[in-house]
């Protein structure tokens, strides 16, 4: 005799319940990272002397900007200041001319 297994049941309230903590999570692990690379284009712009569009700009066309998205989870451990050398160090390995 064959032992019948048991149907999960699982409510469409418990999946809703799941599905909004997971994209409120997402949400404001967004929004940190907004936050985070909108600071660290502006200690940039401060470092170098530069207006926030050109810094932004630089940063954007010289991969700072991906690599503080990609990098966001190691990167904002460290200190601005850190993060900033990092960037201004990636941008002149990709042919960017600020801070050499």
């Amino acid at each position: 005799k064959r032992k019948r297994r048991k149907k999960l049941v699982i409510s469409k309230y418990f999946i809703i319940f799941v599905f909004k903590n997971f994209i409120s999570e997402n949400m404001d692990l967004t929004h940190n990272i907004i936050e985070y690379v909108n600071c660290c284009v502006g200690a940039f712009a401060n470092r170098f002397k530069l207006s926030l569009a050109d810094s932004y700009a630089y940063l954007r066309r010289f991969d700072g900007i991906d690599f503080l998205i990609d990098c966001y989870a190691a990167e904002h451990t460290l200190s601005i200041e850190d993060a900033v050398e990092d960037i201004a160090i990636l941008c002149q390995k990709n042919g960017g001319r600020i801070g050499c």
